[in-house]
């Protein structure tokens, strides 16, 4: 299992290095190197949304939801504009999830320690570290994700972080 660490913008979260499980294996042999590209049905699309996140490729991010997705970030229910925590739904709301990420944090951070599948489910986990722009203050916490996939996207979207210490840094 390998894990990656990547120091980085507001703009670039995070970089694969995870391990699936129930894969499909393809080994290519070159002369002095061999490479081992793994598939999983879950989490191929999870890869790509992480990819497209690293990069800071906004739209390949969006694109890598379900028109009708449902993001839950920390938890589910209503929430004001510009609140980070609560229920966000379709592709407008994964941009407004988005938005509202950039808005309130300067990425310092962020890790991706396993990312495992079976069947149309992910779950992934790892760390982050966040400068609370409105504060200066940093956040730090281990993270969760647990996607359900359908059709090579993402339906549902829910993310778990220490929201105390969020709460705490916005003060």
């Amino acid at each position: 299992m390998k894990r990656t660490v990547l120091v980085i913008s507001t703009t670039c979260l995070l970089a694969l290095g995870a391990k699936a499980q129930h894969t499909t294996q393809k080994t290519t042999n070159n002369k002095n190197s061999t490479t081992m590209t793994t598939v999983n049905k879950s989490t191929a699309p999870v890869q790509t949304f992480f990819s497209a996140f690293g990069k800071g490729d906004f739209e390949g991010v969006i694109n890598s939801f379900s028109d009708d997705c449902k993001i839950t970030a920390v938890r589910d229910g209503k929430r004001e504009d510009q609140q980070i925590y609560g229920a966000y739904n379709g592709k407008d709301g994964a941009k407004a999830f988005l938005t509202n990420l950039g808005n309130a944090f300067d990425t310092k951070a962020f890790s991706v320690e396993h990312l495992v599948g079976e069947g149309n489910i992910a779950f992934a986990n790892g760390k982050f570290t966040h400068v609370v722009k409105v504060t200066g203050k940093t956040f730090t916490s281990d993270w969760s994700l647990m996607c359900e996939i359908k059709d090579g996207k993402i339906s549902t979207y829910h993310f778990y972080e220490d929201s105390a210490k969020y709460v705490e840094a916005s003060k």
